[in-house]
């Protein structure tokens, strides 16, 4: 008789066991009815012929030496944020790029922004006014900045910097997704700065180590948090439909 209790408790717990774990990944795929939307609604863009992309690029180490990612940190938080802040009503969309390769070009960091050309030149002048971007040069933190000239429009369509190789629809679409991208990016920056402390002012050799702690706690986030936060929910979005990648083989997020 005991040993027929112990086996009904033994299946109760184990149904227990079960239903919690139906519960825990239901939470995760089980649609919720979404909150009102406070922010800002995203606005519509319309190319035109004074419109288009335009880039500053701030060019570092040369082939074959060992980027110092750190840099692209306080340039994109120093230098781009205070100007992404004055022309939020002008910059239709925007977003960074990062590469580091063993070429001529080597480690660049990139801001890319699609607004009217006379709204480029002004922040074109206004990057290359900013005392820290003169500091950064004169200590050779930085190699070269290369801005586009704006009296020629020669991207004035919404996917004219997505890959070419993209359907037509996934290089209209692309630039919305990857400035949230870059926005997320940039707030992770601005608050682990923050937790750091950046009340007083720093010098520059101060300014590079703050970032390169950030840099590498944004990092450890990336590497620890991305895979459910990021991908899972981005693999959620398209309704959780395997994608094929670059090994050509099904899988989902």
């Amino acid at each position: 008789m005991k040993h027929k209790q112990k086996t009904i408790q033994l299946q109760i717990s184990n149904m227990i066991v079960v239903f919690l774990l139906i519960g825990l990944f239901a939470g995760c795929t089980t649609a919720s009815r979404p909150a009102p939307s406070t922010g800002t609604p995203a606005r519509h863009v319309s190319p035109s012929e004074d419109q288009g992309w335009w880039r500053i690029r701030f060019r570092m180490d040369h082939a074959n030496e060992e980027p110092h990612w750190e840099r692209d940190l306080l340039i994109a938080h120093r230098i781009i944020a205070p100007i992404l802040t004055a022309h939020a009503q002008q910059i239709h969309l925007w977003r960074f790029h990062r590469r580091s390769a063993d070429d001529e070009t080597g480690h660049q960091f990139s801001f890319l922004f699609y607004c009217k050309a006379t709204q480029a030149q002004l922040i074109n002048r206004q990057v290359m006014e900013v005392p820290l971007l003169s500091r950064m040069l004169d200590h050779q933190l930085v190699r070269e900045v290369l801005v586009d000239q704006v009296d020629a429009n020669a991207r004035p369509n919404i996917e004219d910097t997505s890959d070419a190789n993209w359907s037509p629809v996934m290089q209209v679409a692309w630039p919305h997704y990857i400035m949230g991208v870059s926005r997320m990016w940039l707030e992770m920056i601005d608050q682990l700065s923050m937790q750091t402390g950046t009340a007083a002012p720093l010098d520059l050799d101060q300014m590079i180590d703050h970032y390169s702690t950030i840099n590498v706690e944004v990092t450890k986030i990336w590497q620890q948090e991305a895979y459910h936060a990021l991908l899972h929910h981005l693999n959620a979005i398209y309704g959780y439909t395997p994608m094929i990648y670059w090994e050509k083989r099904l899988k989902a997020f």
